[in-house]
């Protein structure tokens, strides 16, 4: 990301945490970042093309570095004891942006609402992946209890770093919550516990996992759409890969997308180093391999 760019988002994030997203004007986060007004609107059409650029950036650098830690292909407890070090070290690198949603709670704009639930949702499927991956099918009707206590434990420490400034050290939280959940889990299936929820009571935005890959395909369509308008190429080639989005995109309306035209599509994007990411990302949720 253009440094200037990065940093008007860490100005805003400071003073938003401060001020609130309301007080806080576009004058003053510039001059936070010690740049003109005029510069914000080159990178920005509005405060909240800003604030939901803002909550983009944070949700894509996280999944990045969660996607790093699944490429090491490690058993599954160090897998997510990993990964919640991975997020333990952002919760601590960016509390104001917390500290700011946590305190106003409200809505911002449609898109910002867009990219929050996106992560619920993320984050509910992660979980549940991890759970499964520890625990295979012996948690049964119990696997929703067992993702809402894990959550509880994660943000239950989280909520003390951001609000009370609390240190926890990132290499201790992930075996030392994994350890917890194994108490939880083995008293669960010991006393026999019947289910508090079940996949029936949840909402159907959760309970049926291709609403993942419907997400994870608007969100990952968006970040090759952000690249591409940054790539520094000939305004043809360019458009043509912005064709290939669309095409990407109509393929993926239809009921059974074909694999041979997907994997075709993405060989334009995969030979591209700033796309290899999405590419990867991209033939995960269509489940096809790319072409060499």
């Amino acid at each position: 990301m253009n440094e200037k760019k990065l940093s008007l988002l860490m100005a805003g994030m400071k003073l938003f945490a401060q001020k609130g997203y309301h007080q806080t004007s576009i004058q003053e986060i510039a001059n936070e970042a010690g740049v003109s007004k005029g510069a914000f609107y080159i990178y920005f059409q509005s405060k909240e093309d800003f604030i939901t650029t803002v909550f983009s950036h944070f949700y894509t650098q996280i999944k990045e570095k969660m996607s790093e830690v699944d490429e090491k292909n490690q058993p599954p407890r160090e897998n997510l004891a990993n990964q919640i070090a991975v997020l333990t070290e952002y919760i601590a690198s960016y509390k104001d942006l917390i500290t700011m949603h946590l305190r106003e709670n409200i809505s911002i704009g449609k898109n910002t609402d867009k990219i929050i639930q996106e992560m619920k949702l993320q984050n509910f499927y992660w979980m549940k992946e991890k759970i499964t991956a520890i625990y295979g099918s012996t948690l049964d009707d119990l696997l929703i209890d067992t993702i809402i206590q894990l959550e509880g434990l994660i943000n239950g420490y989280f909520k003390w770093m951001v609000i009370d400034n609390i240190h926890i050290d990132k290499n201790e939280i992930g075996p030392f919550i994994i350890r917890r959940l194994d108490e939880i889990v083995q008293g669960m299936l010991e006393k026999e516990e019947k289910p508090l929820l079940s996949s029936a009571n949840v909402p159907n935005t959760y309970r049926y996992e291709q609403q993942l890959n419907h997400v994870a395909l608007d969100d990952v369509i968006a970040e090759v759409c952000k690249k591409l308008n940054d790539l520094d190429m000939d305004a043809g080639k360019k458009g043509q890969l912005q064709k290939v989005v669309e095409t990407i995109m109509d393929e993926a309306e239809k009921e059974e997308p074909s694999p041979i035209i997907i994997q075709g599509l993405l060989a334009h994007f995969s030979a591209i180093p700033m796309l290899q990411l999405e590419s990867k990302q991209l033939a995960q949720i269509f489940n096809v391999e790319l072409l060499n």
